[in-house]
């Protein structure tokens, strides 16, 4: 029992893959309410950085820098600074975001960004669009990428037209969408545009408060920007511009139960692919030809509280499949993050495991790692301790790469809400 309660804290490896993900788009018809609080987290031992969080109704300021080395020595870091300008019939909100990773390679990313709405007697109109500079070793470049939705008839059906893109290799690569939403049905259709042969996807979603059905089908190109397809956590060398992507066809299911504190997913895909991007030799982008994948994805989510007690669980469990090698895709792979508050002391451990899985030129072993971390909240303050890689797992985790071992530090977390 108290080796389970000794189980998370910070997530320190790389993410599980997103399988089966199914978003919808919804028409932006109010802005949530922002709480006013800062929240100010140092910590230093065998890993240290820094986190701040400043969230004052209209303006917003994050950031944080680590230096850690859980199989290579890492620095990365962002800030991001956004402002919300809400007028009757429009708001707007101005953003720029800063990235760093270094590592064998350094990466550096610089986003200026503007997200709006605009709100008529016809129609909602609502978008954003970035521009984003990078410095990869030394070597300057830029992409961009935009969305535009315009919603008609805000009472009845809420139809509208979706028109997004990228703009890299010197192109812009465009694609249109037409949405409707009948009550709890909606449906979403459309199309790359500019591809050289037909390109289209189609969601459904049927929509309840305690309930999700959404399917998906879509075959034909898939344009890519680096900012989208980037994954500090693996040691892959990026590049702009990244390759496009070819898909015979894709489709999944996802459904999800809501009861109250408890959330239930199930979800899986099948894709075959003419053109799929991954590890190549010297951890290069390499488009592999002719695949089938199958993925299937669990997640359980449970909170409990009970007078001084809070128990908080999430669950997921991933199984893939494919008739190519994948690399680092494993067949079976779980993380399980657990929150336990009692009075004044937080406990928290996270779990996790990856099965046997193709590399790059090699096979690699099982894995599994459990962070744990153990605090103290005395009103606004926190003291925790925290331990990565409790089991000093040294495991091969890439080619050449491995687990560094246990590691150990200790921070201060100041939250204050105003």
């Amino acid at each position: 029992m108290l080796y389970l309660l000794f189980l998370i804290g910070y997530d320190s490896l790389p993410p599980l893959p997103d399988l089966s993900k199914l978003d919808f788009p919804e028409p932006v018809l109010w802005m949530e309410p922002v709480a006013r609080e800062i929240r100010i987290n140092g910590f230093a031992g065998h890993f240290y950085g820094a986190e701040l969080d400043l969230n004052l109704h209209s303006f917003l300021g994050a950031g944080y820098f680590i230096r850690k080395n859980e199989w290579d020595s890492t620095d990365a870091g962002s800030i991001e600074l956004s402002y919300k300008a809400v007028m009757p019939r429009l708001w707007l909100k101005p953003k720029v975001w800063a990235h760093l990773l270094r590592r064998e390679d350094e990466y550096q990313q610089i986003m200026p960004g503007l997200e709006f709405a605009l709100f008529t007697s016809p129609l909602i109109a609502t978008g954003s669009v970035n521009y984003s500079r990078w410095l990869i070793n030394g070597e300057d470049s830029f992409e961009a990428d935009g969305e535009l939705n315009l919603t008609f008839d805000r009472t009845t059906y809420l139809p509208g037209i979706t028109v997004n893109g990228i703009y890299t290799e010197g192109e812009l690569k465009p694609n249109m969408f037409a949405n409707l939403h009948l009550h709890t049905i909606h449906i979403m259709v459309g199309s790359a545009i500019k591809t050289g042969f037909p390109s289209p996807s189609l969601d459904i979603a049927y929509k309840m408060p305690w309930i999700e059905i959404a399917a998906n089908a879509q075959t034909g190109v898939k344009h890519n920007a680096l900012g989208g397809y980037f994954n500090p956590e693996i040691p892959i060398k990026y590049r702009i511009d990244i390759p496009a992507e070819t898909l015979r066809v894709d489709v999944g299911l996802r459904l999800q139960l809501n009861m109250g504190d408890q959330c239930y997913t199930l979800a899986g895909s099948h894709k075959q692919w003419m053109l799929r991007l991954v590890a190549g030799q010297v951890y290069e982008i390499a488009a592999k030809k002719d695949i089938n994948e199958t993925n299937l994805h669990v997640i359980a989510r449970n909170r409990l509280t009970v007078r001084s007690v809070e128990v908080g669980n999430a669950l997921h469990v991933h199984y893939n499949t494919s008739d190519s090698a994948i690399p680092f895709l494993p067949d079976i792979a779980l993380a399980d993050t657990l929150q336990l508050k009692i009075g004044f002391i937080e406990l928290s451990a996270d779990f996790r495991y990856a099965a046997q899985r193709n590399g790059i030129e090699k096979t690699l072993p099982s894995y599994h790692t459990i962070n744990t971390t153990l605090g103290f909240r005395l009103s606004a303050v926190k003291l925790y301790f925290a331990v990565h890689n409790l089991t000093d797992d040294r495991a091969e985790i890439y080619d050449d790469y491995y687990l560094t071992g246990r590691q150990y530090a200790g921070g201060i977390e100041v939250e204050q809400h105003f």
